[in-house]
């Protein structure tokens, strides 16, 4: 296997990262400290494209762990101890800065999200079903993931698909229930039945019609 000479400079660069690694945030009973105290050690150095690189920092969680994080970056050094006994307090630490660093790294992450999402989204197929089923619900073009957590609902007039009823079980999509006519998918160059079939394939689930019920009112005396 070859390693290019950028592969190479990576790797160097991460084994000098690991021993460097100063214990800033840590906690034994806390575990995502760890990723705390990865995020503050390349605060120190301002070093945002570091941290994009690296695997244990650049997770779909990310946003999640910089929320979490900025309570502890208020602890370090505070007379109230929440680090392990053996944690430094690094001659260079300004913890506005570290604040600061956080919100460009988030805001950073965002951008390189959507890069993926965009390269994601383009190499898979039913691109044009999916933006149209992302358009309805407000959230953009939904990803292949995110297809098993639509439930939908063809609704007939004589025979034929007129319009679909589609629901987010997860709320991660926008609105919870949207209605898709023929309209909106032409908009995007496809049929419903298309929107349909890529939606099956994807897991999404069927919801059939309910037959209605009769309704027999009570008998009085």
């Amino acid at each position: 296997m070859k390693i290019t000479k950028r592969q190479l400079k990576r790797i160097v660069r991460e084994s000098l990262l690991r021993e460097e690694m100063l214990k800033i945030i840590s906690n034994p009973h806390s575990p995502e400290t760890e990723i705390f105290n990865r995020i503050a050690n390349y605060a120190l150095n301002n070093d945002i494209q570091g941290a994009l690189a690296d695997p244990q920092v650049n997770t779909p969680d990310l946003d999640l762990d910089i929320d979490s994080m900025g309570e502890w970056v208020s602890k370090v050094g505070a007379e109230e101890q929440w680090m392990d006994d053996d944690a430094v307090v690094p001659d260079n630490w300004d913890a506005d800065a570290v604040y600061d660093f956080m919100k460009d790294l988030e805001n950073a992450w965002y951008n390189d999200q959507r890069k993926r999402d965009a390269a994601t989204h383009s190499a898979a197929p039913g691109a044009a079903e999916r933006e149209a089923i992302g358009d309805v619900f407000t959230s953009g073009p939904i990803l292949p993931p995110d297809i098993p957590y639509v439930n939908y609902q063809p609704h007939r007039s004589g025979g034929t698909v007129v319009a679909l009823r589609l629901t987010d079980q997860d709320h991660r999509l926008g609105n919870m229930e949207v209605i898709m006519d023929e309209r909106d998918a032409k908009g995007y160059g496809t049929t419903l039945q298309a929107v349909m079939d890529v939606l099956e394939k994807g897991g999404a689930k069927l919801v059939k019609k309910r037959k209605p019920v009769k309704y027999t009112p009570p008998l009085y005396d």
